[in-house]
């Protein structure tokens, strides 16, 4: 096994275990500080698996990247008005 490939693994395992820190509760959906780092690491882990992809500019990957990356935006999002409404 490659140490990049290690490495990369080691990320997004750290990402699910911090991504692990979401709760919802009858107030609602809570993620914080962890659950944001934890989608970053796995953005990245994404990113290192397959940047000879993104290098080469497949559609599919840069795709799936935009999608991951948006869904990160609209959790930070979410985490800024759920700390001004709190």
């Amino acid at each position: 096994m490659d140490k990049k490939q290690l490495f990369f693994g080691l990320l997004f395992a750290l990402g699910l275990f911090f991504t692990a820190s979401y709760s919802i509760d009858n107030r609602g959906f809570h993620s914080g500080v962890y659950g944001v780092i934890g989608c970053l690491l796995m953005l990245v882990a994404y990113c290192g698996f397959n940047w000879v992809k993104l290098k080469a500019h497949d559609h599919h990957t840069r795709v799936i990247l935009g999608w991951l990356a948006a869904i990160l935006a609209v959790i930070v999002v979410l985490d800024i008005a759920e700390a001004i409404l709190a």
